[in-house]
């Protein structure tokens, strides 16, 4: 592959993600073609078709004619409609060191059945946190509340089940490291993702290392997306062993992805069980490690926008301590459920003072700032865009009230303007 190629798909709608990304949830036996499209089943006898599903194939020749797929490619078409930088577009914009467009697309730019480039892998629900806009297919905590309280339902409000497990798992399992392995498919990945639960408790994250370990990528970006709620000892152990491989040409770099929205005692009532203390010292252990790519991954709720400011004041103060050629980035997304967390809810009006203090303290000290900056200008359109919906901001406080009677905590302590509606 030809490093730095130029996505050849010109239309309004090409999206790279579309022909290059798989999330594959081994936990659900399903894939889609980033994580804000729907996921589909993986047909249990031909799991090395998971990129290439009916409508996967589908959304491309859409995109090839120019037209918007459905099935959450509308999330990135409302942004652009606002007249905000997507997803799609951040994709198409932000520069990258290595191509991630599929070989198959640059021999042909309207090849329809490619495979992969970034590979994104759920394997199992294990996580030691119940971050409120999560749920049982992503975290054991949550799955062990359910099972403590039961459903609850009240109005609109209707949560506590608890999703099935795969059946089939173990038999993907097995055909996810064989579909890498077979015709060396593992040297076509640049990106290799993995999230969970929470990966450095799950055995398949010690599998990944093992598996990388025996089949060096030299090209590989190996990304860690961690809550980093990890005893730091363990966590600098594992820090340290991937250093030792790429030091050795077993991979190009570590990614460490820290999943954290905002600041202060509101950003630990919604990421259920963070620890800011620990969090922070795991993130500044890698501060000067400049193999590693630093990131801060963000879901921007309405419980977590007024306290985004005080998150980027602190990724300034570490990126000056950071190497400025290696800066930490900066990515987020809109949170889309559970309906009374999505921030469009409340309308204009609401949050616009707050993105104006946000954008304020965002730098534009190189093209990886200026990108954000301008995709946080999106998602502020997409936002203030909404329309306020009572019902919904209602729905918010009974689902937090629930929540509290349940963890012993106090929302309206926390978040006294939310009282006010």
């Amino acid at each position: 592959m030809t490093d730095k190629q130029v996505f050849p798909i010109k239309t309004d709608t090409g999206c790279l993600l579309k022909w290059a990304w798989s999330s594959v949830y081994l936990n659900q036996g399903t894939s889609s073609s980033c994580h804000r499209t729907d996921q589909q089943p993986i047909p249990p006898d031909n799991f090395a078709s998971f990129h290439n599903l009916p409508n996967k194939i589908e959304a491309r020749k859409l995109m090839l004619d120019g037209k918007w797929p459905q099935g959450g490619c509308q999330y990135c078409e409302k942004i652009e409609t606002a007249g905000g930088m997507s997803d799609r577009q951040y994709q198409l914009h932000a520069k990258h060191d290595i191509d991630r467009t599929p070989q198959e697309l640059l021999e042909d730019p309207t090849a329809l059945e490619v495979v992969p480039t970034i590979l994104e892998v759920y394997f199992n629900n294990v996580c030691n946190m119940a971050c409120l806009y999560c749920g049982s297919h992503f975290s054991t905590k949550w799955e062990e509340e359910n099972k403590r309280f039961g459903v609850f339902k009240q109005g609109n409000v209707n949560f506590g089940y608890n999703t099935p497990s795969n059946p089939n798992y173990e038999k993907m399992l097995a055909d996810f490291w064989k579909y890498l392995s077979d015709n060396d498919r593992y040297k076509d990945i640049r990106y290799y993702q993995i999230l969970g639960g929470e990966p450095f408790f799950q055995k398949e994250f010690d599998t990944s290392i093992d598996f990388w370990e025996s089949h060096p990528n030299p090209e590989l970006t190996f990304n860690i997306i961690t809550n980093l709620k990890v005893p730091p000892t363990k966590f600098k152990a594992y820090i340290d062993r991937f250093g030792t491989m790429v030091e050795s040409g077993a991979l190009k770099r570590l990614q460490i992805t820290g999943s954290i929205d905002a600041w202060g005692p509101q950003e630990e009532y919604v990421r259920w069980g963070l620890d800011l203390a620990e969090w922070t010292e795991n993130w500044e252990y890698l501060l000067d490690k400049d193999w590693v790519v630093m990131c801060v991954n963000s879901a921007m709720s309405a419980l977590t926008i007024k306290t985004a400011p005080e998150l980027v004041e602190k990724i300034n103060e570490w990126n000056d301590r950071r190497n400025p050629w290696n800066p930490i980035s900066y990515s987020f997304m809109s949170v889309m459920t559970p309906p009374e967390m999505v921030p469009d809810i409340f309308g204009a009006g609401v949050f616009e003072q707050d993105f104006e203090r946000l954008l304020s303290v965002m730098r534009e000290r190189n093209p990886i700032e200026v990108s954000a900056k301008e995709h946080m200008r999106g998602i502020m359109r997409q936002i203030t865009a909404g329309q306020r919906n009572d019902e919904r901001i209602n729905d918010l406080k009974v689902y937090l009230t629930e929540l509290d009677r349940r963890r012993g905590t106090n929302w309206q302590s926390l978040f006294p303007w939310l009282s006010l509606f």
